[in-house]
């Protein structure tokens, strides 16, 4: 059992093309097949700033890892147990349909269809969301998703992510994240130079960020962590951990370097959520395996593929992924981590023993 927060607009968001009746608070008849590909104008302006998000809090309650993956058969275990619009607490959502549009660059992004089992409310997206006031267009030719057991990621920001701006170490100097390509080299603590394999972002309002706490960027301050570490402040994604090294880690994990969550190190000074931004970029970078590199002067992590890290990027991510590691589509895969990774309740504990004894994490 699991709770997630999905934010979602309406039709209204959809600009500079004439919709269909049928998109909005049309029957859903349990399939999907209310979908015709024949309705659509096949390129828009999404401005959902006009009107703003909504959300909805869902209680998933079977035992798999995506979302609204088990709408089937009439079971139903998707019920809304919160929402700001409150005429949906107590329905059972499901992912009526979902196809894919794509901007004027070339990104790709996953639209999904909200029903509560006899209307559309509403729309999210399958991973990355495109900035409000972005054109997208209906790729042709797809083979649109009709059917009420398609799993949606969570919109909570499991990938370890850096943000624009951030300067990583490389053998040339530092290089913004958003300046590096696949094939660049990037520093690393183990294996020295390497290339990166992969690179993606994604693009966070505030909105977005207001309405779902689980996506604000944690901003360490310079020094922080420790002497000059960061040289710079470094704002990273809530599940970007980072390298900590001191003789309490040794005592508590039996090893004195383990990675743990920015998100778990909140109560220390310095460490706080960046409120005062208007939005964020994300960026995630991939190499053969976990490595650790230098980011803003600070040691961190690298995008780690496990399961759940990968099921938030998205399902366009996930294919170019799997396109360069076709092993990692065997859900059993075992991904090995640059360094011990510490789970929450005792990532927090380290935490409050750290400012207990008034010692550094990076000693």
């Amino acid at each position: 059992m699991a709770e997630y927060t999905i934010s979602f607009f309406t039709a209204d968001a959809f600009q500079g093309g004439t919709l269909p009746p049928q998109w909005e608070n049309v029957t859903a008849n349990g399939t999907g097949q209310q979908w015709n590909e024949d309705w659509v104008t096949k390129t828009f302006t999404l401005d959902y700033d006009a009107d703003g998000l909504s959300t909805i809090t869902v209680n998933d309650t079977d035992a798999e890892d995506d979302t609204l993956n088990d709408y089937e058969g009439e079971t139903t275990g998707q019920a809304v147990t919160a929402s700001t619009d409150s005429a949906l607490v107590g329905a059972n959502v499901e992912n009526e349909y979902e196809f894919s549009f794509e901007d004027a660059e070339g990104n790709v992004f996953r639209l999904v269809a909200l029903s509560d089992g006899t209307y559309i409310f509403g729309y999210t997206f399958d991973g990355a969301w495109p900035p409000s006031g972005t054109e997208l267009t209906v790729i042709p030719g797809q083979d649109i998703s009709t059917t009420d057991d398609q799993s949606l990621n969570s919109a909570d920001m499991r990938a370890p992510c850096f943000t624009r701006g951030t300067m990583i170490a490389t053998p040339h100097g530092e290089v913004a994240i958003e300046d590096l390509r696949e094939g660049d080299l990037v520093l690393t603590k183990d294996h020295g130079p390497q290339p990166v394999r992969w690179i993606g972002s994604t693009n966070v309002n505030a909105m977005q960020m207001a309405l779902n706490e689980k996506i604000r960027p944690i901003r360490i301050k310079a020094g922080a962590l420790g002497d000059n570490s960061p040289a710079s402040d470094l704002v990273v994604s809530p599940q970007h951990r980072v390298l900590v090294r001191s003789k309490i880690a040794q005592r508590m994990f039996g090893t004195s370097e383990i990675l743990v969550a920015a998100r778990q190190l909140l109560q220390l000074d310095g460490i706080d959520i960046a409120g005062d931004l208007a939005g964020v970029e994300y960026f995630h970078m991939l190499f053969d395996r976990h490595e650790v590199v230098v980011s803003n002067g600070a040691e961190t992590e690298s995008l780690f593929t496990g399961p759940q890290a990968l099921k938030a990027l998205g399902r366009a991510a996930q294919e170019e992924i799997f396109t360069i590691f076709p092993e990692l589509r065997d859900a059993g895969a075992v991904i090995e981590a640059a360094r011990p990774m510490v789970s929450g309740r005792k990532g927090r504990k380290l935490a409050l023993r750290h400012a207990q004894a008034g010692r550094a994490l990076v000693a």
